[in-house]
């Protein structure tokens, strides 16, 4: 069993809530445009071995009839003591082979065998005319352990004599721009749930953004930066966020990405994602740097894992122990079948069916304010109801009501 990710607030965030429940009204009484947004897979590729069996997962995506897929390429880091990374690599079999399993900090041999697993995944989904959408995230690997959220560094800086930019993400745009066509539609966030990081250093990550850019290789490329449905500024002080730094860096991103698994009602309702959204945006709010409000918005995970939390401790249960519990932390699941099934209980399942429905019927109409353009389930574990790696996880009654949600987009899309 496994826990999604800590359920951590601030004390600025909750300074915040009275703003964001004003953007909530504002947000659930506006008058909703007519285009929607259509929902779909992401390939996890969080370490070597599913990197090697990205493609297999793309072909899959694309028997289901999508039409696009996020690719999710995680590495690892070293901590220092602290949240300061040390260096980041790759976790991988042993050199020579024989050993255990062990991490190697990225140099030119790992970015080659990095690049060959994302060009093969990239040119599968350009083979199945499938538009591409990239979600970069760091995991802690050692004695340290921590969520990426609370990672100090900066990504212009070198680490173990390799910064972030020139290690992790050039590796990454330069396999997307040597099997993706130039005039392929790809969109990148740059990082996700790495809100410390953002916060304490924006200029870098608009240096970066700009870099990237400017290459110009990749005609269509968008850029954009990722946070947690909350304490999106992780460890970073109030006092040590600059504001307009920030702002111009919205300013360059073409899109805010954010992982949402904001607790919903039981059962759900089509506005418990306004209300989320709301919550989200009234953050930035809180802490001076408002996002703009046509600025478009991905949800670069979205999903339900059948964990919960019980108003009687407060603790993780996997599986929660009823329906209110598991909508009350979306974020909670299992990775392993064989250690908890969530949804081998009934009620369970028909509230998984709920949430897909209501979460369906919000992207059937974009939202003028903070329009949600771009949506992927997160499609690992319990909460994939795809089942892309773990058939025993799918849902079919989820998979044709996604299934008809984007026919019905693409059949009124002129």
């Amino acid at each position: 069993m496994i826990c999604r990710r800590g359920n951590r607030l601030s004390a600025h965030w909750l300074a915040a809530r009275w703003l964001c429940c004003l953007l909530v009204i504002a947000l659930v009484l506006v008058e909703q445009a007519h285009a929607g947004t259509p929902l779909h897979p992401m390939v996890p590729m969080f370490h070597k071995w599913q990197m090697a069996a990205a493609p297999a997962v793309v072909d899959k995506v694309a028997g289901l009839g999508h039409k696009r897929v996020q690719f999710c390429v995680t590495l690892q880091t070293r901590l220092k003591s602290g949240n300061q990374l040390e260096s980041i690599g790759l976790f991988r079999d042993s050199k020579p082979p024989g050993g255990p399993n062990s991490y190697f900090p990225i140099d030119p041999e790992v970015c080659r065998e990095v690049s060959g697993y994302l060009n093969a995944s990239f040119a599968k989904a350009v083979a199945h005319h499938m538009e591409i959408s990239v979600l970069l995230h760091l995991n802690s690997h050692g004695d340290n352990q921590m969520w990426r959220n609370d990672f100090d560094f900066d990504p212009l800086a070198p680490l173990a004599g390799i910064s972030y930019q020139d290690g992790f993400f050039k590796t990454v745009m330069e396999a997307l721009e040597a099997s993706v066509p130039a005039e392929h539609p790809v969109e990148i966030s740059v990082q996700g749930e790495m809100g410390t990081t953002v916060f304490l250093y924006p200029d870098s990550w608009r240096k970066l953004i700009e870099t990237a850019r400017s290459r110009g290789k990749l005609r269509k490329a968008r850029f954009g930066v990722s946070f947690n449905y909350q304490g999106i500024a992780g460890k970073a002080e109030p006092a040590a966020i600059n504001k307009d730094a920030l702002k111009r860096l919205w300013d360059t991103c073409d899109f805010i990405g954010v992982s949402m698994y904001q607790a919903v009602s039981h059962p759900p309702v089509t506005h418990d994602f306004d209300l989320a959204v709301g919550l989200f945006a009234g953050e930035f709010y809180g802490l001076g740097c408002p996002l703009p409000v046509d600025k478009p918005l991905h949800f670069v995970e979205v999903g339900i894992g059948g964990g919960g939390q019980s108003p009687k401790d407060w603790q993780p249960d996997v599986p929660a122990e009823n329906p209110a519990d598991a909508a009350r932390a979306p974020y909670l699941g299992s990775s392993d079948i064989a250690k908890a099934n969530p949804w081998a209980d009934a009620s369970l399942r028909a509230l998984r069916v709920g949430y897909h429905k209501e979460l369906c019927s919000y992207f059937a109409n974009t939202r003028p304010r903070y329009p949600v353009k771009r949506a992927f389930l997160w499609s690992y574990g319990s909460w994939d109801p795809m089942g892309l790696e773990e058939s025993r996880f799918a849902d079919p009654e989820i998979i044709r009501l996604i299934g008809s949600h984007n026919h019905r987009l693409e059949a009124s899309d002129p």
